[in-house]
């Protein structure tokens, strides 16, 4: 007896299969039913640093300009100390939406390094308000442990006193001729057409795909996990030693920093959802898996990211230890996706840059 079944008869059952695929497919993967087209590393380029970081970058000088004033009125004496850190608070949290992940001008510059120096060293700002510096050629001399966000928070909390002006303008002009330079860096690599140079282009997109995992990897250990991990393992009873001093302040960052890298990685989700348009929107993550036809990859990156957004959302003002942990671990999940398939779907090998550990 002939069992072989005649192409109507298959093109029929095709139909089927995925009209039921489509029916039974959960609500929050309907997107990866539409139709995406293939995005090349120069449209991705163009999306990132074209349209999503400058504004990022302007937001940020802005929010830098205004701490700046407000210290002004602080040292005039017509703001108070708790004005200048509401100030700070903004342009902190603007600063974390443009650096997470550090790429282009941020990783040239290596204004981690010059603007977020970790953990404040209250012994080498004393030395610095010691010496008094008058200008912004004086602060040259004082080392990145003694400015930036960490030592005005510092110099705020009143432990060193009544906030030393003008000590405490500097500070704030030095995060704000940073977020200046920044802004005109990011500028400048929007104008850039990235379809001029393949190398260029290729070493930009592998650094984009490579300090996301970074970006990642430095909110999940460096912020969260390491310093629980370290206060667990002293054994003294102090509280784990936070970029911040405030559990309020450390959640507000850590949320700031995931939804930045969330952005960069996640369609919006929802069946709605559109391809993203080259040369009009950012082109994240997920929609390039989808591009590639890594369909079913790029539903589980999406699950894993849905997962950790929900736990990073949820999590208190002021977390337990094992609440924290319990985060890395979600967090991990993606770093494992990430490193284990997401890299390779993308035909970029992981490694190390310059900006690792700033």
């Amino acid at each position: 007896m002939n069992r072989t079944m005649s192409p109507t008869r298959r093109q029929a059952l095709a139909l089927l299969a995925g009209t039921m695929t489509l029916a039974t497919t959960p609500a929050w993967s309907q997107a990866a039913v539409t139709a995406f087209p293939y995005y090349s590393g120069e449209q991705a380029l163009q999306g990132l640093y074209g349209h999503h970081l400058p504004p990022l970058a302007s937001a940020f000088e802005t929010e830098a300009q205004a701490l700046t004033a407000v210290a002004r009125q602080h040292c005039a004496g017509t703001a108070s100390a708790d004005a200048v850190l509401a100030a700070w608070r903004r342009a902190l949290l603007a600063w974390q939406t443009l650096s997470s992940p550090a790429l282009g001008p941020v990783v040239e510059r290596r204004s981690q390094r010059l603007v977020d120096f970790w953990p404040a060293r209250p012994a080498l700002l004393q030395k610095a308000l010691v010496h008094a510096p008058q200008t912004l050629a004086d602060m040259e001399r004082v080392g990145s442990p003694a400015k930036g966000f960490p030592a005005m928070e510092l110099l705020l909390s009143g432990e060193q006193g009544t906030p030393p002006c003008p000590f405490l303008v500097l500070v704030a002009q030095g995060i704000e001729v940073e977020a200046t330079a920044l802004r005109a860096g990011f500028a400048s690599a929007a104008a850039r057409d990235w379809t001029d140079d393949e190398e260029v282009a290729r070493t930009a997109f592998a650094e984009w795909i490579n300090q996301w995992l970074g970006g990642l990897e430095r909110l999940r250990w460096t912020f969260i996990e390491q310093p629980v991990q370290r206060a667990s393992t002293t054994g003294n009873g102090r509280p784990p030693e936070f970029a911040r001093r405030t559990g309020p302040d450390n959640v507000a960052e850590w949320q700031t920093q995931w939804r930045a890298l969330h952005t960069q990685a996640r369609l919006a989700p929802g069946p709605t959802s559109r391809p993203p348009q080259p040369g009009q929107d950012l082109i994240p993550i997920e929609a390039l898996l989808m591009g590639k036809g890594h369909i079913a990859l790029a539903r589980r990156w999406a699950q894993v990211l849905d997962m950790a957004d929900a736990a990073m959302q949820a999590l208190p003002a002021q977390p337990a230890g094992a609440e924290l942990m319990a985060l890395s671990k979600t967090l991990k999940s993606a770093t494992t996706l990430y490193q284990g398939e997401v890299a390779s779907a993308l035909d970029v090998p992981l490694g190390f840059s310059d900006a690792d550990g700033d």
